[in-house]
């Protein structure tokens, strides 16, 4: 018999659930409606929870807007995706991504990270958003292939990249200069009035693009960028071979000795560390102040295996200061040239195990310079006692032209390393007696195989006229 069409046919009035299996379908949609409900803010967390990279330098007020606060940033905290990063007055900062780009925040930038993904193979995606400020990169993995694999978003256009180093800097009328220094990029303002590409391979290298996304190519370095930012070039046209600054991430792990400098009207001294202690013209990564280094030819009173120690040290008359990384005076400022040192240090274990007391007063060498003229009888002396780590009587004298310079510090040995502090000094007039008090700052370290020998470098202003400076390095046994 055929079914009736109409018995066969079923309505929601003729379902019939029993409550055990209604009481299980109301849990099922439960979990399906939570589910739901809290997957994008799941898909959120975890992408603000996706490390893109860490910190290699922060110097100032640097933050990340992160969960509603401002979490501050130092050397070796990592970014995440969605992170805000922000710079402040004076502040520099420094960012190695997952697939070793580098990323030089300048200061008062906010910097979006909205993605920033490294897939196998090196293929991926970076996505991010320039709001205010300036950068410089070198780009590592990602977007050499593909530039729309890379972009960068400004208030006016759209950055693409392909394997290359390039700068920008947003500008309070709203509108951004862009300039590359290696490989290509392409340009597309959000107006559609400005579709470039510069670089390698291209005509130009730099360009303005205005509040209204109109470009307008430059043809000599822009200002921004040769006073603040990032090239080794100098003059008004764009030369055709040119240096790139380093930027570097650690620069302990490529150089294995230490280097000290000494400059006016500024910082005046700073630590680091340097490739070389054989050559006139090493490259000096200091703790604070970025790569120092000169050009050949350039370079007086260069001295090296001193008193038959690992120690060399000269003057620069002029220098080059990574701009990424500034803070010594410029050559132009400091007039009277930048001494410098590079040596090998004692291993810090054997210092460690040493015991008994020694004083150190024996003048090897030195080399001093003074705004006040020639500098005269250097004396430096310290005693250390190496079983409680205590540094005492520790006294700088020197003569220039009618004055005598003195100065008296301390400190102690921790863990191997000599730390000193300059606790007070003076400027003396000879003829009358008269004497003003003085600023200045010490440093030293150990050398030779038992820690034999000390060498350092101090600098001394005075506080009642601060043009009248003297700074030196020694090496005493």
């Amino acid at each position: 018999m055929k079914p009736n069409a109409m018995s066969s046919k079923i309505t929601i009035e003729n379902i019939v659930i029993k409550p055990a299996y209604l009481k299980f379908l109301q849990q099922v949609l439960s979990v399906f409606i939570v589910c739901w409900l809290i997957t994008p803010l799941f898909n959120q967390v975890f992408a603000a929870n996706e490390n893109l990279g860490k910190t290699i330098l922060a110097r100032g007020s640097i933050t990340a807007d992160r969960k509603s606060k401002a979490e501050p940033l130092k050397r070796l905290s990592p970014v995440f995706r969605q992170d805000i990063l922000r710079s402040g007055a004076g502040a520099r900062a420094q960012f190695r991504m997952v697939d070793n780009a580098l990323i030089n925040l300048q200061q008062n930038s906010v910097l979006r990270l909205q993605e920033y993904q490294l897939k196998s193979g090196g293929n991926g995606s970076v996505l991010m958003e320039l709001i205010s400020g300036g950068l410089r990169t070198i780009t590592g993995t990602l977007g050499k292939q593909n530039k729309k694999d890379y972009q960068l978003r400004t208030p006016v256009a759209t950055i693409g990249i392909r394997g290359t180093m390039y700068e920008v800097e947003i500008m309070p009328n709203g509108g951004m200069y862009v300039g590359v220094w290696k490989g290509a990029i392409w340009i597309h303002s959000h107006s559609g009035k400005c579709d470039i590409e510069l670089g390698d391979g291209f005509k130009n290298r730099f360009v303005f693009v205005n509040a209204q996304g109109v470009c307008d190519v430059l043809k000599q370095i822009p200002i921004v960028f040769r006073d603040g930012h990032s090239s080794k070039t100098s003059g008004n046209t764009v030369p055709t071979n040119f240096e790139i600054e380093p930027l570097l991430e650690n620069p302990r792990q490529a150089q294995p000795f230490q280097a000290l400098t000494l400059g006016q009207r500024g910082v005046a001294i700073a630590s680091g560390r340097t490739n070389s202690i054989s050559g006139a013209t090493p490259i000096i990564s200091t703790d604070s102040n970025g790569v120092v280094t000169t050009n050949k030819g350039e370079v007086s009173r260069f001295n090296q295996n001193i008193g038959g120690y690992p120690v060399g040290w000269g003057r620069w008359n002029t220098y080059t200061i990574s701009s990424s990384l500034d803070g010594l005076p410029t050559a132009a400022v400091d007039k009277n040239g930048l001494l410098w040192s590079t040596y090998k240090a004692t291993n810090n274990d054997v210092i460690a195990t040493r015991i008994g007391e020694v004083r150190y007063d024996n003048m090897v060498d030195s080399l001093a310079q003074s705004s006040m003229g020639k500098v005269s009888n250097l004396a430096v002396q310290m005693e250390v006692d190496f079983g409680s780590g205590q540094v005492s009587k520790g006294l700088i004298s020197a003569n220039v032209p009618d004055h005598t310079w003195i100065g008296v510090f301390d400190g102690k040995v921790n863990n191997g390393k000599l730390a000193l502090d300059f606790n007070g000094g003076a400027l003396v007039n000879s003829n009358t007696g008269i004497k003003s008090n003085a600023t200045g700052n010490i440093a030293g370290d150990f050398i030779g195989d038992k820690g034999q020998a000390i060498t350092g470098g101090f600098n001394m202003v005075d506080e009642a006229n601060n043009r009248n400076q003297i700074e030196g390095l020694f090496l005493i046994d």
